[in-house]
Parts: structure tokens; sequence; C-alpha cells
């Protein structure tokens, strides 16, 4: 036999004091437990999150629009035309024609033409402030 350890209602809710309706009810102390069984699920914070609002940039960082177009008999894969102007872009930084070639500082375009001669294959470089 087994002997049942009973304990105090009250340093029952002592020892689980976030404990379930169910879990109280299983263990015998449903309406005797002192009244009300706390919510488990604690209530959300009404404080906000910052003491006070945030002042941003006054004005933001406006971002240079660079576009390469290539004419090509045989158009490159998406991919690898863009990764071919890695080397323009940089050219244009170090001089001077774009401020910096960071994702922020400018936005960067892509676009393949094809054509019908070798002669008429070139790559375009526009900058728009």
């Amino acid at each position: 036999m087994t002997a049942a350890l009973q304990i105090p209602p009250a340093r029952f809710k002592e020892l689980f004091p976030n404990a379930s309706s169910s879990l109280l009810a299983a263990n015998g102390y449903g309406a005797q437990a002192g009244g009300a069984v706390p919510h488990a699920k604690p209530e959300p914070d009404k404080a906000p999150a910052l003491g006070c609002a945030v002042q941003g940039e006054k004005e933001s960082v406006r971002r240079t629009r660079v576009r390469f177009t290539g004419y090509r008999v045989r158009p490159l894969d998406p991919d690898n035309f863009a990764g071919s102007v890695k080397d323009l872009l940089d050219g244009l930084r170090h001089a001077h024609l774009i401020p910096g070639d960071e994702p922020w500082r400018i936005v960067l375009e892509t676009e393949q033409v094809r054509v019908g001669s070798f002669k008429q294959e070139r790559t375009e470089v526009e900058i728009f402030w």
C-alpha cells in the first residue's frame, strides 16, 4: 500500500502559484484552494516599450540608381551578368562617380538586350541621381 501525502491548500498554492484549474481539481484543491484560481496565462504588460518616441533622421539618404544594360548576341544567365558588373561598379566608386556601392547607397539594376551581330555588343552604364 502507498500512503498519500496531503498538502494544505494554502501551501499547495504557494508551491504552485501558476497551477491551472485542472491541476488543482485533479489534486482535490478545486474550490477549496482559497477562492478563484489565477489565470494560467499572464496578462500582457500595458506599459509602452519605449519611454519616449525615437527621433529618426531628418532626411533620408537618397540612393543613387545605377543601371547596367548589356547588349549581347548570346545573353548571359541573369546571375552571371549581374556578377560581371562588379568590377565596373567598383570602378565607378573609385572614380568618385558614385558615393559608394553599399546596398543603402545604390539601387543596382541590370538588363540584357539581344543584338544581331558582335559589332553591336556593348555594355551601357547609366547613373541616376
